[in-house]
C-alpha cells in the first residue's frame, strides 16, 4: 500500500502564488473593462455636449442672421375717413406699424386694403404717408424697408383702386377691413430661401362708424372711425 506524499512547503508557496496571480490578472481585467466603459461613456457624453452646442450655435445663427424676414401688419385704433373732390372718391387714413419678426431686412413694396359690408367690397391701395393724420401734408407713399427684428410706423392714406358708384360708408354701422402686405422675397440663398420664405399675414379687423354727417366730410372734413373692438384683432393661424 502507497502512502500519498505530503505536500511541501514549497509546493504550498507555489501554490499561493498561483492563486494570487490569478485574483490580481481578474482585478486587472475588471478594473481595465470599468476603466473602457467609463471612457466609452465620456466620449459619447462629450459626444452629446458637442452637438447640443453644435445644434444650439446652428439654431443661434438662423433666428439673427440667416431668418428670412417675417413682416406683420398691425393697425391702431383711430382711422378716418374722407372724400375727395368728387363724391364717390373715398379715402381712408390708417396709422399702422409693420413688425420684423426675422433676421434679414424685409421690403414692403405696396399696402392694400379692401372694405366690405353687406356683401358690396371695394378695394383701396397705399397711395400716401401722412404725419399725425393731417390729411393735408400728404407725401407719395414709397417702399418700407423694415431691419431685421425691428418695426416701422406710418400714417397711410389707402385711395380706391377703381372709382365705382355709390360710396360704400354713407352711414352709421360695422365695416369689415383687411389690410394686406405686398412684400419682394430675398432669395439670396437661392432655393433654400425659396422653400422656407414665409408670407406675410393679413390683419382683419371690423371697424364701427357712429354719428355720421356726410355734409362736413363732402366739405373736407375726415370722419372718424373705430377699429378697436373689445376682442383683440384677429389674426389668420399660421
Amino acid at each position: 500500500m502507497t502512502v500519498p506524499a505530503q505536500p511541501t512547503e514549497e509546493s504550498k508557496g507555489a501554490g499561493a502564488a498561483r492563486r494570487v496571480r490569478a485574483a490580481v490578472s481578474a482585478a486587472a481585467v475588471a478594473v481595465i473593462s470599468s476603466m473602457r466603459r467609463y471612457t466609452a461613456l465620456l466620449k459619447r457624453s462629450a459626444l452629446f455636449i458637442s452637438l447640443t452646442s453644435l445644434a444650439f450655435s446652428g439654431i443661434s445663427l438662423y433666428e439673427t442672421v440667416l431668418k428670412q424676414p417675417k413682416l406683420e401688419i398691425f393697425a391702431g385704433c383711430n382711422w378716418e375717413y374722407g372724400r375727395g373732390p368728387g363724391s364717390y372718391d373715398e379715402f381712408f387714413v390708417v396709422p399702422v406699424t409693420i413688425a420684423n419678426h426675422g433676421a434679414r431686412t424685409g421690403a414692403v413694396l405696396a399696402v392694400e386694403l379692401t372694405v366690405s359690408r353687406d356683401g358690396r367690397t371695394k378695394a383701396f391701395a397705399a397711395r400716401a404717408t401722412v404725419e399725425n393724420l393731417d390729411d393735408k401734408r400728404r407725401q407719395l407713399f414709397a417702399p418700407l424697408a423694415v431691419s431685421g427684428h425691428d418695426s416701422a410706423t406710418a400714417s397711410i392714406v389707402f385711395t380706391q383702386r377703381q372709382l365705382t358708384t355709390p360710396p360704400l360708408i354713407h352711414e352709421d354701422g360695422r365695416y369689415r377691413a383687411q389690410l394686406k402686405l405686398v412684400t419682394v422675397l430675398d432669395a439670396s440663398y437661392g432655393v433654400i430661401d425659396r422653400m422656407l420664405a414665409p408670407s406675410a399675414p393679413d390683419a382683419r379687423f371690423e371697424i364701427g362708424l357712429t354719428g355720421f354727417d356726410i355734409a362736413p366730410v363732402l366739405a373736407g372734413s375726415n370722419a372718424s372711425l373705430d377699429a378697436c373692438p373689445s376682442a383683440p384683432q384677429e389674426r389668420p393661424p399660421r
